[in-house]
């Protein structure tokens, strides 16, 4: 599995955290998506799993996996603008 870098780095505050996160890579994405809260994981959390572990797999659809990262956070309040 090889690291694929995210074209613009997000910041994100996770849940129950007054920690901001700096994402810089799908390998940071995927390691927030593991600690992800187990209530809060619906279809959006579903689109962004699956995209962010294919993309990190075969490096191809980073811009797809990054895209369905961005809307979890911001569908969930995290990401921090």
């Amino acid at each position: 599995m090889a690291d694929v870098m995210l074209s613009t780095p997000m910041r994100i505050k996770p849940h129950g955290s007054d920690t901001i996160r700096e994402v810089v890579s799908l390998q940071d994405a995927s390691e927030i998506l593991i600690d992800w809260p187990h209530a809060s994981r619906g279809p959006f959390y579903q689109a962004a799993r699956e995209k962010v572990e294919a993309a990190l797999e075969n490096k191809d659809g980073a811009a797809q996996a990054q895209e369905a990262f961005t809307a979890l956070c911001d569908h969930a309040g995290v990401l921090v603008r």
